[in-house]
């Protein structure tokens, strides 16, 4: 009878811990891959920054690493625009660009996806699940981190997948350091009318 008790709570065991497994690998691509595969899209973006403003903007992406920024609030703030290696500003909304620098965006993002898996791989309190928002059951995917990128600040990011396409619809992060303390607010949608502007 005892045997047969440990073999069940090992079972059990083991089955909880593939579970937490998978979630935790779950969390981890959905935050270093995004909705990159999904084509143009906008993300309207709220950050409040502990002490200061609030923020709103929409950020476009055309999904091969090129997009813009058009602020909201505060609505005098320019606008940037990145197209391949170089960004530019705007202080006109988007009427005219000028040249402020170049990088390399590839490689950007490739470090970027590297210190960020690197990161995930000690994630902490990774949960998955499900919850209702406006109506809408998706799947929850959150957890903690700590941002080797950005000088250890501790991160929370919670996210919203749409079950049967895997789009992630929604995102909340907030972010603390012994400086610094941000909550952003992501929402997304697909915006296959946009095309990018060319810098003039």
């Amino acid at each position: 009878m005892k045997q047969i008790f440990f073999a069940a709570a090992l079972m059990f065991a083991t089955s909880q811990t593939s579970s937490a497994d998978q979630c935790h690998d779950r969390f981890s691509d959905l935050l270093v891959n995004g909705n990159d595969y999904a084509g143009p899209v906008r993300l309207h973006i709220t950050q409040e920054i502990v002490g200061a403003r609030t923020t709103l903007n929409y950020h476009y992406s055309d999904g091969e690493g090129n997009g813009m920024t058009e602020m909201i609030d505060p609505v005098d703030d320019p606008w940037s625009l990145f197209v391949g290696d170089n960004m530019y500003m705007s202080t006109d909304k988007g009427n005219t660009w000028k040249f402020i620098n170049s990088f390399d965006a590839e490689k950007n993002r490739e470090n970027a996806k590297v210190a960020l898996s690197n990161d995930l791989s000690s994630a902490t309190d990774v949960k998955c699940g499900e919850e209702i928002l406006d109506g809408t059951s998706y799947e929850i995917v959150e957890g903690n981190y700590i941002a080797s990128a950005i000088n250890g600040a501790d991160i929370y990011e919670k996210l919203w997948v749409d079950p049967t396409s895997g789009w992630i619809a929604k995102s909340y992060r907030h972010m603390r350091s012994p400086a610094f303390e941000s909550k952003t607010t992501q929402v997304v949608e697909a915006a296959p009318e946009f095309v990018l502007p060319t810098p003039n």
